[in-house]
């Protein structure tokens, strides 16, 4: 079922922009705005501001704008309907009647009753650590140096040594054998024909989604049982993909923003080791290779990543291999080997808090720093044949970058460190590139998003970056416009009445035009005109054209049409914009006689033939004419505008 507008309406009404973003960043008071550094970029002055007024944001450090749901959007990396979702919960606006019916209601119901058993699971296996058997699992996490401040924040328990354990627990309290299946809590003997326990004498982390619900378990064994693995995990589930998840993200996304660093380890403990030693914004791959959904979900806090992973030739492997799972999806990475013996957990409880970080600074190195480190000591430049081999490795990690400026740096970098001119590097990137399905040079990748509205509304016109920005009195123009709907719709209705009046040329200025005309008809057909009308100037989370929306945010974000008297009335501020609407719009519309009027005077200053000399004057009348009665008639058009009874 759709969500109504008046639903989505009520949503923008309750939202308050400032409470939305003080959720992600730390905003602080600035006059009549607030201010916070950029989530979007690496900066040290505060260039984020927020007018509540307005409810509309600016990031003038990375050019992008908009409201409270295009700001949840880009932070979370989702479409519209999710983020109004995230946002009516904070609200306190109920979504549930318009979710669809049966098979996704059904779904829901099922996602509820699993988490639920998860859950359950989850406690269950943290009680059973103050058993005389979890003794033994205590005694092991103490060994390690986990605190049991640690062991409570990430939920760890114990698995009895049993093979019905929890099963029985389960049949006690009638929980649904066969979804326990599902969720790997217990398997199934076919030849014996019963459910048995599936995680058995084993120290378990619960594994939390970003939102902080239980959808999955790792087990590391404990107890001396043969044959058996070191770890076992849960299946995937309708709750669980493991490619999409990282360990520890719940407790550390906020301090990821904050920080600006997403340090990327490798295994339960080292998370769990370096969150205990006060750098929380560590989360871990737990032992699989990295997965591009997973950087996806690193790009949603940061850009920046930190690869610290085991010292030994499989972390470093590990390592290579996720350079360019990272860099494919934009990231920035930095890699820092630990020594040969060490893992982040062993070596900050050997060396503390301070002197971890001191080492990190000091041995961190940018990726290709790293690979080159990496195939040197493999013996990758002992020969032509391997030094070929290991250039080609090097420049087809570069073909994952997709910024033109940051290649040409590593490629001048990379002759330097190698004496390959930077001709033949350069000729090889190109190759490589090329044969590089869907590459091109200004290739960027885009977030896919659910679009909430019709494509005639929201179809991106996407000026090249070549393209022109519109001029001050197109700008002029559509500020006026759009800041009038502040003040009601007496404008818009007028503009669309006289649509032949208005025919501005830049494709932003038209687009904007006609989204708010297409409103203003939403709201005129639905009646909601007599009611009080939601201001369309908020509502840029509609237009699905992300420097658009940072264009118009700009507009808006900047001083309203007249700062000279900042104590007048509203009436008196919506009269003021509305004059700067009328001379813009006649200005605009009278654009194209002062250019041909310039054109034709040059003709006439390089000394033309007289037959053509009086030709082209006679031209030159006529448009004066044409320009004069033109104006006339647009100042008898606008003229409705002169009284005050229009803006009542």
């Amino acid at each position: 079922m759709r969500i109504p507008d008046h639903i989505i309406e009520e949503v923008r009404q309750r939202a308050n922009i400032v409470d939305v973003i003080s959720d992600y960043l730390t905003l602080t008071p600035s006059g009549r705005n607030y201010k916070a550094l950029s989530p979007f970029t690496r900066e040290k002055t505060p260039s984020f501001i927020v007018s509540p007024e307005k409810q509309i944001y600016k990031c003038f450090s990375s050019g992008k704008g908009g409201n409270a749901f295009t700001f949840v959007m880009e932070m979370e990396n989702i479409g519209f309907i999710d983020a109004l979702k995230l946002i009516a919960k904070k609200v306190g606006v109920d979504l549930s009647q318009y979710e669809k019916q049966s098979k996704t209601t059904q779904k829901s119901q099922e996602e509820r009753e699993e988490y639920s058993l998860l859950t359950w699971g989850a406690k269950l296996f943290h009680e059973q650590l103050q058993t005389s058997e979890g003794k033994l699992c205590l005694d092991y996490l103490e060994k390690r140096g986990v605190l049991k401040e640690t062991i409570s924040k990430f939920g760890l328990g114990f698995s009895m040594n049993s093979w019905e354990n929890l099963y029985d627990k389960a049949l006690n309290e009638n929980h649904d054998t066969e979804k326990l299946k599902t969720l790997g809590l217990l398997s199934y003997n076919e030849k014996h024909q019963k459910y048995y326990d599936t995680f058995r004498g084993r120290l378990m982390f619960p594994i939390f989604s970003t939102a902080g619900k239980v959808v999955g378990f790792g087990g590391r064994i404990i107890t001396d049982l043969k044959n058996s693995p070191k770890y076992i995990n849960s299946p995937e589930s309708n709750v669980y993909e493991k490619s999409k998840l990282l360990y520890a993200m719940n407790f550390a996304g906020q301090e990821v923003r904050r920080k600006q660093n997403c340090i990327l380890v490798e295994g339960y403990m080292d998370a769990i080791a370096l969150h205990q030693e006060g750098i929380t914004n560590a989360v871990a791959t737990s032992g699989t290779a990295l997965t591009p959904q997973q950087a996806q979900l690193i790009k949603r806090y940061t850009k920046l990543v930190t690869f610290i992973y085991d010292g030994d030739k499989a972390g470093i492997n590990a390592m290579m291999r996720g350079v360019d799972v990272l860099l494919e999806e934009g990231l920035h990475v930095a890699i820092c080997v630990l020594p040969e013996s060490e893992d982040p957990d062993s070596f900050i409880k050997a060396v503390g808090k301070d002197e971890f970080q001191h080492y990190i600074s000091d041995h961190q190195q940018s990726f290709l720093d790293f690979k080159l480190g990496i195939l040197k000591s493999n013996h990758g430049f002992e020969t032509a044949e391997s030094t070929a081999t290991s250039i080609r490795d090097l420049v087809n990690t570069l073909t994952k970058i997709s910024d033109e400026l940051e290649v040409e740096s590593h490629i001048k970098w990379l002759s330097e460190k190698t004496d390959f001119s930077y001709g033949l590097l350069k000729k090889e990137f190109l190759k490589a590139a090329k044969s590089k399905q869907g590459w091109s040079k200004a290739s960027v990748q885009h977030r896919s998003q659910d679009h909430r509205y019709p494509k005639s509304q929201t179809s991106s016109l996407k000026p090249s970056s070549q393209e022109e920005k519109p001029t001050v009195l197109e700008s002029t123009f559509i500020k006026a416009l759009l800041e009038s709907t502040y003040h009601g719709y007496q404008i818009l209705h007028f503009v669309d009445d006289h649509q032949t009046l208005f025919s501005p040329n830049h494709p932003w200025i038209r687009k904007t035009m006609d989204f708010l005309l297409s409103r203003y008809h939403e709201l005129k057909s639905s009646d909601r005109l007599t009611k009080k009308p939601p201001i369309i100037a908020r509502e840029i989370d509609r237009i699905d054209d992300q420097p658009l929306r940072s264009y118009l945010s700009s507009l808006l974000m900047s001083d309203p049409i007249s700062e000279r008297w900042p104590t007048e009335t509203p009436q008196d501020y919506a009269q003021r914009c509305l004059k700067e609407f009328i001379d813009a719009a006649i200005k605009m519309n009278l654009e194209h006689f002062s250019v041909q009027k310039s054109q034709l005077i040059n003709e006439l200053n390089q000394g033309l033939e007289p037959e053509k000399e009086m030709r082209v004057m006679k031209n030159l009348h006529d448009l004066q004419i044409n320009e004069n009665k033109a104006k006339k008639h647009l100042q008898e058009e606008l003229k409705i505008f002169n009284g005050n009874d229009l803006l009542q």
